[in-house]
């Protein structure tokens, strides 16, 4: 039910105007003078839903209990009737100016004063929906608003694990594999007309192994192939893989390029130089190199690894095996894409596991780093 604070000092029309209020339905706080007028509607201001206050009271007029009422929290909006004799009109603009709503004359008439009353509590119902409505926008709103943030954080995080993954798969695959693999799922194969391919292993590697603890070991191992990786990148090739305490690389794919043997010739002997740096004879590698066509690719379903297939592949690795400790051997392939440039040792023809009798020959450095092509005696 709706219940209206009427205030007026004169009994008549208070009681006149109460009786009206009542008859239409509505519950009626009276008060005498607007002093008394805002203590009770300060003490029922949950529960008033609009005042009607006579403007010109002795004391506190209507004008400064308008003012009163609507300073009290949660009440601004509260619908303000005044009632005022015609010679008060002047007022008004005060009383307006201080937040009323409308207005009655006196004697009031008993249609006007309920319609008045109808129109000012629909507009504060439609001003209450409408606030209601900001409310919730803005409440919706702020909600939106931390969803999106959510969002942004979840978005921003799932690129961190994205670019996590991005640089797992680099270091797995070349770049260009990585991409077509996410591109087309299954088998990928290409084949290279040339490429020269490295193979470097740690001589003694096992009675070593046996004789350090298996972490030093370990820490052994990365130090040594962190090294020939960052070789690998310098010169522009592709780390395969390590199986045990060997070393796999190859110049000329995924990318081709036409110095790939030189490439890898730069790289063994920078191998034997940092080797000889860092350990002074203590611990050797053997190299071999070979060049010629392989098949680079990735198959499988699960821990994919890009790998070489093909007899290339096979004879690097025999160059190695039935190498000389401290020495890169090469095959008589490598042998025409260096001779120019590097100074070679003629080996001569070893037996050659599963290949028969093989000329090899030994890379002893670049050519410019040696007197009238002089190198130091090879001690086999």
């Amino acid at each position: 039910m709706t219940t209206v604070l009427l205030v007026d000092d004169e009994k008549l029309i208070q009681r006149s105007l109460e009786k009206t209020l009542l008859r239409a339905g509505y519950d009626v706080l009276t008060a005498p003078d607007c002093k008394t007028g805002s203590e009770v509607f300060a003490q029922n201001a949950a529960a008033v839903d609009i005042a009607v206050l006579d403007l010109n009271m002795p004391g506190m007029n209507g004008i400064e209990a308008c003012r009163q009422i609507k300073t009290l929290p949660n009440c601004h909006d509260i619908p303000i009737i005044m009632v005022t004799s015609s010679d008060e009109m002047d007022d008004l603009k005060h009383a307006f100016a201080a937040g009323a709503m409308d207005y009655l004359t006196k004697p009031p008439n008993e249609v006007e004063l309920l319609a008045r009353l109808r129109s000012a509590l629909r507009l504060k119902q439609e001003t209450d929906r409408r606030k209601a409505r900001e409310q919730e926008l803005k409440r919706l709103n702020g909600r939106l608003e931390q969803v999106l943030t959510n969002l942004a954080e979840q978005h921003h995080m799932l690129q961190l694990e994205q670019e996590k993954s991005e640089r797992l798969l680099l270091n797995i695959l070349p770049s260009s594999v990585a991409q077509q693999l996410k591109q087309s799922p299954g088998v990928i194969a290409e084949r290279f007309e040339e490429v020269t391919v490295l193979f470097a292993d740690i001589v003694d590697f096992t009675p070593l192994s046996a004789s350090i603890p298996p972490e030093e070991l370990v820490n052994l191992l990365n130090d040594i192939f962190s090294l020939f990786d960052h070789l690998a990148e310098k010169h522009g090739l592709e780390k395969i893989k390590t199986i045990g305490d060997a070393y796999m690389a190859v110049g000329g794919l995924p990318m081709p390029m036409e110095n790939h043997a030189t490439a890898v010739a730069n790289m063994a002997l920078d191998i034997q130089c940092e080797m000889n740096r860092l350990f002074n004879g203590r611990l050797q590698v053997r190299i071999g190199l070979h060049t010629g066509p392989v098949v680079a690719g990735v198959i499988g379903k699960k821990k994919f690894i890009y790998d070489l297939w093909g007899d290339t592949v096979n004879t690097a690795s025999r160059m190695e095996s039935h190498g000389l400790t401290g020495n890169v051997q090469v095959t008589e392939a490598t042998y025409h894409h260096l001779k120019d440039h590097y100074l070679l040792e003629k080996r001569g023809t070893i037996q050659v596991k599963g290949k028969g009798n093989v000329v090899t020959y030994l890379l002893l450095g670049h050519r410019r780093d040696f007197v009238n092509d002089r190198a130091p005696t090879f001690l086999g």
